[in-house]
């Protein structure tokens, strides 16, 4: 191996053809973190140019390894890392170029701007050995177009190449640039820059030996300028493995892997709390039905690598696997597979809210299929939702459903007994599977509209609404817009009037505060109900359901609506609920119940996982009191109801929050001195105001 530093008429000085290999990533430089600081290092060595013994710019280094190529034609080197580098000082020199054409200016600067960007046409055979550079075959389209002049009168538009949107910055840079000069200065202007771009910008070239290993030169490399992603270093891995072993890379890459690299695959998605590259995601969960372990993000390309390393028959295993299962993957990210009975299965199975199952759905759609497979997602769909309802931790599913997968691909079963066997026998908090009893009572007394993300909540009401719905009802689409809306609601105090006896009223103040959040007490609507008609009298606001909503959900709705009414509706519910989702019938005696210790009470929240761990009940007061915020509860308790709402201070004590979970509530003391200072002076909590309505202690939504 040797480096050498160069300016660039030296690099690109002789007819070359510098080709990145078709298995690099595309190019993915912009304007913020390298277009401009670029421009700017032209700029700073341009004002600098009259100095003696000037110093070159340094920018970095590129790694080429030269490839055999045929006597008398161009020699031939492949970028090794470098190519978006390169690939933006050949886009700078076009506009240079073209700047110089566009005003007319003739000078023999642009034939040697010309000849650093293009090959002498007498040593030309075909069209991909016109230019020096050779993009990988993404970008190839948009650069031959740039090179040749196509771009010339483009202007800024988001909806440009991405190499066409750096050659139009630099055009817009030098144009501004020569707008700070008198006109007779343009040409010594532009031979500035020409001398800058040629004679003093630099690079370490590093040129790899026929011993040097260039796949290891170009993951330490990989750090530098834009971050590979870790399917970019598997890509690489892959392909030059084959292309090493002289496997027909071209036709391999357009058969398993191009469809990868289309830009569904690249948008960023949400796992847990972060942001990823969809196609890293994907290839997480491919490496876990591969090697029957779970990989984390940082391990991908580590153990993609260690699985094939330099075996070529294994990595065109390896590839073949990866673009069968991805195309599953995709079905089953858009709920296009399957039969009709499976894709509602699995839009019911996001009620769980847990991606951990998700190298099993794609063992059970690459290896089964028929009645065993739909069996089988059934029970998984039971299990993992009789959980979620209950408010079972998820934290040991990763390693539950990795133990299942073992079972699923060790065996010669079906997958429906492999799948029932396992999950039946866990018994403990992180695998027990609840029962009808355990069910009911979540169903009844948990206030699921304050633990329940909205989107859970409301796959969970669509899903009763489907199993109520009769072949001579209209099927509701999951795709509907529906809100989720209390029946009775929080703000009943105007029109739903409590018993004249005030040992009665207390009663039932706080039977309406128990039942008020729980499934009994929701419904499904087109269309969020405005305040007036939310907050109204049960006879009118019924009268417009019905009138309105086609929802079998809702054209049964009786005539009163009392804490009787939803604790029967709630019962309904969960009747529903263990029919469609069933125990098996070898579980149907089980005496496990559930504890009330073993549930996660704390209010699901976005970003996060579905399951985190409860608080520990023991720790002091004193510590408790560092970490929460009374004002943060208050807040919470008003954030889903309308501006002029108002709770007792007994409701807001018992909505739970991410500061005080049910089992760990704040007191009404504590409330109230947050909402009625002892100094007389006014509420501190913003969007709130302390009030007292028919001699009960409360707040005021207010903005």
């Amino acid at each position: 191996m040797e480096a050498h530093p160069r300016c660039l008429k030296a690099v690109f000085r002789s007819d070359v053809r510098l080709v990145v290999p078709l298995f690099q990533r595309p190019y993915v430089w912009d304007e913020e973190e390298q277009w401009a600081p670029l421009w700017e290092d032209v700029v700073t060595t341009f004002d600098r140019r009259e100095e003696d013994e000037i110093a070159p710019h340094f920018l970095g280094a590129i790694v080429l390894e030269q490839k055999r190529s045929a006597m008398g034609s161009l020699e031939v080197r492949e970028v090794i890392d470098g190519q978006q580098r390169l690939t933006t000082l050949q886009v700078l020199i076009a506009a240079l170029r073209d700047t110089y054409l566009a005003l007319g200016v003739k000078t023999r600067l642009i034939s040697r701007l010309t000849k650093t960007v293009e090959n002498d046409a007498d040593l030309v055979d075909g069209p991909d050995e016109e230019f020096k550079l050779w993009p990988t075959n993404r970008d190839r389209s948009a650069y031959t177009d740039v090179m040749r002049g196509h771009y010339r009168d483009s202007t800024h538009d988001p909806a440009l190449p991405r190499i066409a949107a750096a050659y139009v910055f630099f055009r817009e840079q030098i144009e501004a640039f020569l707008a700070r000069s008198d006109d007779d200065e343009t040409e010594s202007v532009l031979d500035g820059l020409a001398e800058v771009l040629l004679e003093h910008l630099e690079v370490v070239v590093i040129d790899l030996g026929i011993d040097d290993n260039a796949q290891v030169i170009f993951e330490t490399l990989n750090a530098r300028g834009t971050a590979l992603r870790a399917s970019d270093l598997i890509k690489n891995a892959l392909f030059r493995t084959l292309q090493d072993s002289g496997r027909p890379v071209d036709t391999l890459y357009g058969k398993y892997w191009e469809s990868l690299e289309l830009p569904q695959w690249q948008t960023e998605v949400r796992l847990g709390r972060l942001l990823r590259p969809r196609l890293d995601i994907y290839v997480g969960f491919f490496l876990t039905v591969l090697l029957h372990r779970e990989v984390q993000s940082h391990q991908l390309f580590t153990a993609a690598r260690a699985y094939f390393g330099t075996d070529a028959d294994r990595a065109e295993d390896f590839l073949i696997e990866l673009a069968r299962y991805a195309r599953i993957y995709d079905q089953l990210d858009t709920g296009c597979i399957g039969t009709d009975t499976e894709q509602r299965l699995l839009t019911r199975l996001e009620i769980a809210d847990t991606q951990t199952i998700t190298p099993i759905l794609l063992w059970l759609f690459a290896h089964t299929d028929g009645a065993d497979r739909q069996r089988a997602l059934e029970l998984l769909e039971a299990y993992v939702i009789r959980r979620a309802i209950c408010r079972l931790t998820s934290k040991n599913y990763n390693r539950l459903f990795l133990e299942l997968l073992r079972r699923l691909s060790a065996s010669d079963r079906s997958a429906g007994d492999v799948i029932e066997q396992f999950l039946v026998s866990q018994d403990s908090e992180s695998g027990l599977w609840p029962n009808d009893t355990d069910l009911h009572e979540a169903l009844q007394d948990l206030p699921l509209y304050r633990l329940f993300k909205r989107d859970r909540l409301q796959r969970l009401l669509l899903a009763f609404e489907q199993h109520l719905t009769t072949d001579r009802t209209e099927p509701t689409p999951p795709s509907s817009k529906l809100s989720v809306e209390h029946l009775m609601p929080r703000s009943w105090h105007e029109h739903w009037a409590l018993p004249p006896d005030p040992a009665a009223a207390e009663d039932e103040e706080e039977r309406r505060t128990a039942v008020l959040d729980t499934i009994g007490n929701l419904t499904l609507i087109t269309g969020k109900l405005n305040s007036s008609l939310s907050n109204a009298a049960w006879s009118k606001k019924r009268e417009h359901l019905l009138a309105h909503s086609a929802l079998t959900l809702n054209r049964s709705l009786p005539t009163e609506w009392t804490t009787a009414s939803i604790e029967r509706r709630a019962e309904m519910l969960a009747r529903a609920a263990t029919t469609m989702w069933p125990r098996p019938a070898g579980l149907a005696g089980s005496s496990l119940r559930i504890t009330e210790a073993e549930r996660d009470l704390s209010p699901d929240r976005d970003g996060a996982s579905a399951s985190r761990p409860r608080q520990d009940a023991t720790r002091s007061t004193a510590a408790a009191s560092t970490r929460r915020d009374i004002g943060q509860h208050i807040v919470h308790a008003f954030a889903d109801l309308e501006v002029g709402d108002f709770l007792t201070v007994g409701e807001i004590r018992k909505t739970p929050s991410p500061q005080y979970p049910i089992n760990d509530l704040p007191s009404a003391g504590a409330i109230s001195a947050r909402l009625f200072p002892s100094n007389g002076g006014p509420t501190t909590v913003p969007g709130v105001v302390g009030v007292i309505v028919g001699g009960r202690r409360g707040a005021r939504k207010t903005g």
